[in-house]
């Protein structure tokens, strides 16, 4: 014991100490740049791989809801219109299939997978089933739609819901996400066939109409997540001279939700006094009777050329600020230094306002946030409340120059005006068209989605929004969830590592030369 203790003295006096322990330090530097690495991997979501083996996980999100729907003895059915081989072997058909043996085999008894054969009108048990495929050409509300071999049945009791490829002849397209090209770069296989379980346990949708005619542009992202919110999607033209004044009134009567999306032409007024009703006196309308609105323009798109539609906007207290030099007007649009992404300052990772509703948002979101690409500032006044904001060290850029450097601005408002009725019309408005394009929608490191549906939650009433649930993304170009201000706070971190073991060397190394 003795003669180990005088080797372990004379050890730590010998020259190697001192460079074991630098050795030491370095590996334990090492080990703690992987760790932070790793953590801030994980808990912001900087890389998202493509996955080789599709993971079918079904979440918990709706556990409780259907537990309480079997409990009350209700039961859900879902059809495919074809057998079950050629389901289980169809090239998107496949993914929903796998999808349904999981909440098959997590719900049991409350779900019944049925397969049709829509040419003998037979399912797999030998039933007749023409009849009941007869119901299903017409929705709930007698619109007439159509059955195919690649359609989804959902029911419940007497509630239907019937999903068909209208757009792809690949078929499934609504448990897809595309992009514009018409390439897939998700598949939302749970998040859809858990809404649409939800749908059928509802006795009440709700109906959302997209304008038309003004070069409206919408994505199936979109168009997804109101099918999932419980809507019944459709576009309305305001112009249409084929239906009666009666019959367009009666169609915005039955409206819960209208979008305007990215519109480049302005909407036609009707002149006072004139007794002619126009697009935005058919909107004026339909606020009256408290409809709500979604909107969403291009943060590039000119008073100039949309005077009216501004003007409506307006009315609401909310506007989008120009900057004007020598006679010339041009739009604002927002970097931030803080929160911008390294590779460009003008895709903003968004903050939440102080607002209730705003809060309410966040806290739905959690760790997640909202990733915008080209926005503009609002000017809000009245009823009108920020619901996104940017951080305090945003620039407004116009005319390739600054224009205000004040930060904190508003990037998504959502507003209520009151009608002589006394009834409340409700808008969201957001000054970019990013907010439901697919690479920020399909990604599990920021928040757009599940943002989306606490619109059509926290703001317009609809329930049972499908938060969380499990998507497999195929896009390995998903935007990097990493803001300058977290890359400089991770550069520092990282600097200061080396910078502290070459001090401690040094102070080793001068104490060794003075002894």
């Amino acid at each position: 014991m003795k003669d180990m203790k005088q080797r372990f003295s004379g050890f730590v006096r010998g020259r190697n100490f001192a460079s074991g322990v630098f050795v030491a330090i370095v590996v334990v530097a090492v080990i703690l740049v992987n760790v932070i690495c790793t953590t801030l991997t994980d808990a912001l979501g900087l890389y998202i791989y493509p996955q080789q083996v599709p993971d079918f996980t079904i979440s918990d999100t709706f556990s409780d809801l259907f537990s309480e729907a079997e409990e009350r003895g209700e039961k859900i059915t879902v059809t495919f219109c074809m057998e079950e081989e050629d389901v289980k072997l169809h090239s998107t058909g496949s993914y929903v299939y796998e999808t349904a043996m999981k909440f098959k085999e997590k719900y049991g008894d409350f779900i019944t997978l049925r397969y049709v054969n829509l040419v003998t009108m037979y399912d797999g048990d030998g039933n007749d089933v023409s009849e009941e495929l007869e119901i299903y050409k017409k929705d709930m509300r007698g619109i007439e739609q159509s059955v195919a071999k690649s359609s989804v049945i959902f029911r419940s009791g007497d509630n239907y819901k019937v999903l068909t490829d209208y757009t792809t002849g690949a078929g499934y397209v609504d448990f897809f996400t595309l992009d514009s090209s018409g390439y897939v770069t998700s598949y939302r296989g749970e998040e859809v066939f858990a809404s649409m379980m939800c749908w059928v346990l509802k006795d009440d949708h709700g109906v959302a109409y997209f304008t038309v005619g003004h070069s409206e542009t919408a994505n199936q992202s979109l168009h997804t997540a109101l099918t999932c919110a419980g809507y019944y999607v459709d576009t309305i033209n305001l112009r249409d001279k084929k239906i009666s004044m009666s019959e367009m009134k009666e169609k915005l009567d039955e409206a819960d939700l209208i979008l305007i999306s990215n519109p480049t032409s302005d909407f036609d007024r009707a002149k006072k006094g004139s007794g002619l009703f126009a697009e935005l006196d058919l909107l004026d309308y339909y606020a009256e009777g408290g409809g709500a609105f979604f909107v969403t323009v291009d943060p590039y798109a000119p008073e100039s050329k949309m005077k009216n539609f501004f003007a409506f906007l307006r009315e609401y207290g909310i506007e989008m600020l120009d900057y004007t030099a020598e006679g010339k007007s041009v739009r604002q649009t927002v970097q931030d230094t803080t929160n911008g992404l390294p590779t460009d300052s003008f895709t903003i990772v968004t903050e939440f306002g102080e607002d209730s509703r705003a809060q309410q948002m966040k806290e739905i979101l959690g760790e997640s946030r909202v990733v915008l690409r080209d926005v503009s500032p609002l000017k809000l006044s009245g009823k009108a409340i920020p619901l996104l904001v940017t951080s305090e060290d945003a620039k407004c850029y116009a005319d390739g120059k600054v224009v205000d450097e004040h930060g904190s601005y508003a990037i998504a408002a959502y507003s209520e005006a009151i009608s002589q009725t006394g009834k409340t019309s409700e808008l969201f408005f957001i000054p970019s068209v990013y907010l439901t394009a697919t690479d920020a929608m399909v990604t599990n490191g920021y928040g757009n989605k599940d943002f989306v549906y606490s619109i059509f939650d926290v703001l317009y009433g609809m329930e049972d929004m499908p938060y969380g649930t499990n998507s497999i993304v195929y896009d390995d170009t998903v935007l990097e969830n990493l803001t300058i201000g977290t890359a400089k706070a991770i550069t520092a971190v990282l600097l200061a590592i080396p910078a502290v073991i070459a001090v401690f060397g040094a102070v080793v190394l001068i104490r060794r030369k003075n002894r």
